[in-house]
């Protein structure tokens, strides 16, 4: 299980983003020559691994199941003494040193490697557009900006129920429109609950109203809560090819210092090339880390 943000530093050489095989793979390598990292992950490592029902091509585990395999990694990690710390990165201001920005804090790294994954969700219309112009990923970050306005929340999970809570203090009206099924019970009563699907951000310099097709609501500012964020949304300047980030045989991204390993970087989306390409990130990392020394 992911440890709490407590044990925490303000600064470190490296941060990988992401506990699937890419995360923890360039971890091990970081943890075996000594480096002083940080590995962060959500609350469970790898969905998508857990959810395989078979597992034919990873080499020495003939037929494994994905969730047998996925307690393999979290068992080599922790025997290793690496924890997972639970932060969910909303922003990256670039360096070096690069500034991972979640909820409560902030850490330093000279070096980064994301290592999140795909987003399943598309992009709403008007989403890139508007971002940092009404459209943020973190409720809790940018409250204060909206005291006394309209803000709607679009949440794919439960996470987003607390942000709202919190903007409920905040706002003059708090919408929240979850995308996905359970009680919503914890929610502030004064917030309303819309059922509809959102179709569009409406701009076109700020945002001014979130559609939801049969209904329009003029809203101040509208928070997006995933599960993962899309990369391109992360950090502003990376350059992406193909939806994926561009890397090349380093798993160099555009950025100085920055790397990208596993599904992030494109197809083909298979366990044995994520956890490659952490390693062979980890590694290149290490040796820029050196080099930023001499």
């Amino acid at each position: 299980m992911p440890e709490d943000l407590q044990t925490i530093k303000k600064h470190y050489e490296l941060a990988i983003l992401g506990c699937g095989p890419a995360g923890m793979s360039a971890a091990l390598n970081a943890k075996i020559r000594n480096r002083d990292f940080i590995l962060l992950g959500s609350e469970l490592c790898s969905p998508k691994l857990s959810k395989a029902p078979r597992v034919e091509n990873w080499l020495g585990f003939p037929e494994i199941t994905g969730e047998d395999l996925r307690q393999r990694c979290l068992k080599h990690v922790k025997e290793k003494g690496i924890p997972i710390v639970s932060f969910k990165v909303t922003n990256i201001y670039p360096g070096p040193p690069y500034t991972l920005v979640g909820q409560d804090q902030s850490i330093e790294a000279d070096a980064v490697i994301i290592a999140t994954g795909v987003s399943v969700d598309k992009l709403f219309p008007g989403e890139a557009e508007l971002l940092g112009s009404g459209v943020g990923y973190c409720a809790t970050c940018d409250g204060p900006l909206y005291k006394n306005k309209n803000v709607a929340i679009v949440s794919y999970n439960q996470e987003g129920e607390a942000e709202a809570s919190f903007m409920a203090d905040l706002c003059s009206k708090v919408y929240y429109i979850p995308y996905y099924s359970s009680d919503l019970s914890k929610l502030d009563p004064r917030i309303e609950v819309k059922k509809g699907k959102v179709k569009g951000i409406i701009g076109p310099e700020i945002v001014k109203q979130l559609d939801l097709g049969e209904e329009q609501l003029t809203v101040d500012g509208v928070f997006i809560i995933r599960d993962t964020l899309p990369a391109e949304q992360l950090i502003s300047g990376l350059e992406m090819e193909d939806a994926a980030i561009k890397v090349n045989h380093k798993l160099e991204t555009s950025m100085p210092g920055l790397y990208a390993a596993g599904d992030c970087t494109g197809q083909p989306y298979q366990l044995i090339k994520a956890a490659g390409e952490g390693g062979t990130a980890a590694l290149h990392a290490i040796r820029y880390l050196d080099n930023l020394k001499k």
